[in-house]
């Protein structure tokens, strides 16, 4: 039996091995989800002059999106991983722009202050304690200031996790899912969502469905790579990781065909769908 499913995650794994595996595909995984970060950017309406913090900043592309978007503002990319903050760095030093810093350090404990926005792109779900860790991210804004963010949807209505989990299937007994656990799926019960922020005393709380497609493997993906990819990078070898090496070369090909019928363009890409959220302090 695989030990885990993909919803189940907590967020020390991003210090450590979630942390350099996003960073070895961060081009991938960034072409993945930049559909549904664009939308998040817009969403988040930020103003020219906003102080914002980006929870999650993972290698800073939502952090340079939303730096263009405020101006003279400023925008600090913060991060588990000191991986992904170095790559971070090294992608800002080459950017020209001047209104970012990038930091490591817990969300859950930061004692960071006075920013206007606090955004997070799927960064906001693998808190072992999201009670503590959105009263402690309150804190970091201003009494005027909100938080917008997305977070993915209820995972039985991700096309794109549940076909290729489904090759996996095959293969290994999937354990039952822990409802709420934490992960990239932590916060599709909206009801959950809610009372985990109200309860942080934000106010004026609007979930927004977003349904679109998700890249899988990237912009410029083949099947052939997409499949690597989600082999390399996502749950499907993750669920497959003490199988033997021809279950895992069968389960490749699979993934191969699976991904073949939704090629299209120098795409790949399969349908999601996620949260956007935002509210008041």
């Amino acid at each position: 039996m695989a030990d885990k499913l993909p919803q189940e995650m907590e967020s020390d794994s991003w210090a450590g091995e979630m942390g350099e595996k996003w960073n070895t595909y961060v081009d991938q995984f960034e072409g993945m989800i930049a559909p549904v970060g664009a939308a998040a950017i817009e969403y988040a309406a930020f103003q020219p002059g906003e102080r914002v913090i980006d929870i999650g900043c993972g290698g800073g592309a939502t952090t340079f999106d939303i730096a263009r978007k405020i101006g003279d503002g400023h925008v600090t990319g913060l991060d588990l991983s000191q991986t992904l903050v170095d790559t971070a760095n090294r992608r800002l030093a080459e950017s020209g722009l001047s209104n970012i810093d990038f930091i490591c350090d817990d969300a859950s404990t930061s004692s960071v202050n006075n920013y206007d926005v606090l955004f997070s792109r799927f960064g906001v779900m693998f808190f072992e304690d999201p009670y503590a860790a959105f009263q402690n991210m309150r804190r970091f804004l201003k009494e005027s200031g909100r938080i917008s963010f997305v977070c993915w949807g209820p995972p039985t209505e991700q096309p794109w996790v549940g076909q290729l989990m489904a090759i996996a299937g095959k293969y290994v007994e999937l354990p039952a899912p822990v409802p709420n656990a934490p992960g990239p799926f932590a916060f599709g019960n909206q009801d959950y969502l809610r009372d985990i922020l109200e309860s942080a005393s934000f106010r004026n709380l609007e979930i927004t469905l977003w349904r679109g497609k998700q890249q899988i493997g990237g912009a410029e993906a083949t099947p052939e790579s997409a499949a690597r990819f989600v082999m390399d990078a996502l749950f499907l070898g993750d669920a497959l990781a003490d199988q033997a090496d021809e279950i895992k070369q069968q389960a490749y090909q699979e993934a191969v065909e699976l991904l073949r019928g939704y090629s299209s363009g120098g795409k790949v890409e399969l349908e999601g769908c996620a949260w956007l959220v935002k509210a008041s302090c």
